[in-house]
């Protein structure tokens, strides 16, 4: 379905070399955002963590497909030049699922975000989608209105979203919320209760706790024969050597909603400023502990696009 639909977009969508050659070889893809390259971090780090996530993933035998938007047409996958080319690139956009079509018209580089990815996974039917975490309600939501895009994107998906659960610096408790009046089926990677990206345990409990990639593969399988048009959402904790002490990191999240909101920063630019700031005050934990989330995740992404090719 993939090859035959790629075929007749050849004009909007664009494969790299080993993405074509894993779709000719039924090799099972994974696909990765690629705003956490263009927005996540400076090069020459930004090249090294992606290339670091996608070995994990070949390593399980899965194909990653890092999504991207350059010169017009969708990305499914970059060749090593073009990858190097898109993490040097200044003045990124960053593709949410609303600003897809502008964003290939004007023919700018293109980083997309976990709404954006999840679009382009379903139009091209890639099953399994990795990030870090999601985005959810803010903390400051009764004056912001502020709810992440990512919500409604996992909801209208059809795709498993592997993530450590939803950003740490949202309303956790709203965002679960959310979540459920949305009805996402959300699962607990073995354990009762539910992570929140640098935080291993809410203290929310999961309504449903799964145990290995193949029951969640099996459960997607089932999901696609009964129509579902829901997406799946896969908690995975973060490793415990690299998770943060939530009475450590809560005054910092605390002081930075504070500093920022002296400023003018708003939308777009509230999270990557927020993350920011906590790099700074954690001397680079916090930025060790988002990289080592998604290698986490994409080696737990890749095994259950493996699982469900089998």
């Amino acid at each position: 379905m993939i090859k035959k639909f790629l075929n007749n977009y050849r004009h909007l969508i664009k494969c790299s070399r080993e993405v074509s050659k894993a779709i000719n070889n039924k090799t099972p893809l994974v696909a990765l955002e690629s705003s956490i390259i263009s927005h996540g971090m400076p090069y020459p780090h930004s090249l090294e963590m992606v290339k670091e996530i996608e070995e994990v993933i070949k390593e399980v035998g899965a194909q990653p497909a890092t999504l991207a938007l350059l010169d017009g047409k969708i990305q499914i996958g970059l060749d090593p030049e073009v990858l190097d080319a898109f993490a040097k690139t200044r003045g990124v956009e960053k593709v949410s699922s609303s600003n897809l079509e502008s964003t290939i018209f004007s023919k700018k580089a293109g980083g997309t975000t976990v709404s954006g990815s999840l679009r382009i996974c379903k139009l091209v039917s890639i099953s399994v989608f990795v990030t870090g975490g999601i985005g959810g309600v803010h903390r400051d939501v009764s004056e912001s209105f502020d709810v992440s895009a990512d919500l409604q994107a996992v909801r209208d998906s059809e795709i498993i979203t592997v993530c450590a659960g939803p950003k740490t610096i949202l309303d956790i408790s709203k965002t679960y919320e959310f979540l459920e009046t949305l009805s996402i089926p959300v699962f607990s990677y073995r354990q009762k209760n539910l992570p929140a990206f640098w935080y291993r345990d809410t203290g929310i409990k999961s309504a449903h706790r799964i145990e290995s990639p193949e029951a969640i593969a099996k459960i997607y399988s089932i999901a696609k024969n009964l129509k579902s048009s829901y997406g799946l959402l896969l908690c995975n904790p973060i490793p415990k050597k690299h998770s943060l002490d939530k009475t450590y990191l809560e005054p910092l999240i605390l002081d930075g909603i504070k500093e920022l909101k002296k400023t003018d920063i708003t939308g777009k630019q509230l999270t990557p400023s927020l993350l920011e700031y906590l790099v700074k005050k954690t001397d680079g934990k916090t930025l060790v502990s988002n990289i080592e989330i998604v290698k986490s995740n994409a080696e737990l992404g890749a095994k259950v696009a493996m699982a469900l090719a089998y």
